[in-house]
């Protein structure tokens, strides 16, 4: 039977971001992408938070059954609330660009410096959901053309991806993302963990994803010339990655040291 997957997208994102990858995995893994709580006409939960998001996800992991689990984003965060929620069930957990933040000030900086028009959308948290209220009702009016901005963005996944409730997105990015719940979660990982992330990487920085990969020892690989989009912008080495990294048995591991401090393994 083959290995089954769980995979769980990233704020203002939704399953159809994980298109490519699984075409690229098809017949060799069984892939499952829930909506996050509050995406998709998916009810939010009784609370935005990390375990509010993470608890939702018990009646999937019951249902599916899944062998291994990777978060994209704010869904690496919720990959490993999920993950500790349900100790000995996975195998292994993977974390693609995972947001190591503590602050939102430290987040909202990071971002600004390098987006201009991230920063201005991510700058009011509590009012910034009134923009994706009316450019969602109008995507069939911008849909058609909305690749021709974002090329490397699947054209379902642009579509869709404003279609998230108030909560989703004041939640997410104050109390999941810049809330420092890598830092406090990663001591409490019973389950294998393995880390890509891009060097390009726009939205969550490198420097402190190296760091809490040799403190946990936990593998890392550093996408060369990858940005945050990785997942779907380079699927065929994201799949190389589930390949090699994700999917392979713990005792073959490489020290994670050698991966994270020598640079070596281009995704």
């Amino acid at each position: 039977m083959a290995p089954r997957l769980l995979l769980i997208h990233g704020y203002v994102s939704n399953p159809e971001a994980w298109a490519p990858l699984r075409r690229e995995l098809e017949g060799e893994v069984g892939t499952f992408a829930p909506y996050l709580p509050g995406y998709g006409g998916e009810p939010d939960p009784a609370s935005y938070t990390l375990e509010g998001v993470a608890a939702a996800f018990d009646n999937v992991v019951e249902a599916v059954k899944p062998d291994y689990l990777l978060g994209h984003s704010m869904g690496a965060l919720v990959a490993l609330g999920v993950a500790n929620r349900h100790p000995g069930r996975f195998k292994r957990v993977g974390l693609a660009g995972l947001p190591v933040y503590d602050t939102i000030e430290e987040g909202l900086r990071y971002i600004g410096s390098r987006s201009i028009s991230r920063d201005r959308y991510m700058r009011n948290p509590g009012a910034g959901h009134v923009f994706c209220r009316p450019v969602h009702s109008l995507r069939y009016l911008w849909g058609p053309f909305a690749h021709l901005a974002k090329p490397d963005y699947p054209l379902s996944m642009i579509i869709d991806m404003f279609n998230h409730s108030p909560e989703a997105h004041r939640g997410g990015m104050e109390d999941i993302v810049f809330s420092g719940h890598a830092r406090r979660l990663a001591p409490e990982m019973g389950t294998p963990v393995a880390l890509i992330h891009g060097n390009a990487d726009r939205v969550t920085p490198l420097e402190p994803v190296v760091e809490l990969a040799r403190e946990r020892g936990w593998p890392l690989r550093i996408a060369h010339g990858a940005g945050h989009e990785l997942t779907f912008a380079q699927p065929r080495g994201m799949a190389r990655w589930v390949r090699e990294r994700l999917l392979a048995p713990v005792a073959a591991e490489a020290a994670p040291e050698d991966e994270a401090a020598a640079v070596s393994a281009s995704a």
